[in-house]
């Protein structure tokens, strides 16, 4: 009688390294680089390759407890044409918190680039 030959186990998927942790950071730089309203923020957001919520309520939803923790301020643009909009800016203590942020971009930084040229010089 011939051993059971045992399934050879599945590979795990590979890990989704996503940007979601950068959404905050980002908010806070785009709105020191200019006030925006949700849309052309979540456009913005995109162009630097940060992962944005799947929908515009998950944005709004950020962007509304980062101005619970003071982070940005908000305010309604009238335009003379299209519906009043609301735009976001970064406040004194998000450009503290910005500030803050920059060492620990950094590190991950370097890590990430460590990580990939030790991948690179194994195959």
């Amino acid at each position: 009688m011939s051993s059971p030959v045992s399934p050879i186990p599945s590979l795990p998927e590979p890990e989704d390294v996503r940007s979601r942790s950068l959404l905050r950071p980002a908010i806070l730089l785009l709105l020191r680089e200019q006030e925006s309203h949700g849309y052309e923020l979540m456009s913005r957001l995109a162009e630097l390759g940060v992962e944005v919520p799947p929908t515009t309520g998950g944005l709004y939803r950020s962007l509304r407890t980062m101005a619970d923790e003071g982070l940005v301020t908000s305010y309604w643009s009238t335009p003379d044409r299209g519906p009043a909009r609301r735009v976001y800016a970064i406040s004194e203590t998000g450009e503290q918190h910005l500030e803050a942020s920059m060492p620990a971009l950094a590190s991950l930084l370097r890590t990430v680039r460590g990580m990939l040229n030790r991948y690179r010089q194994g195959t």
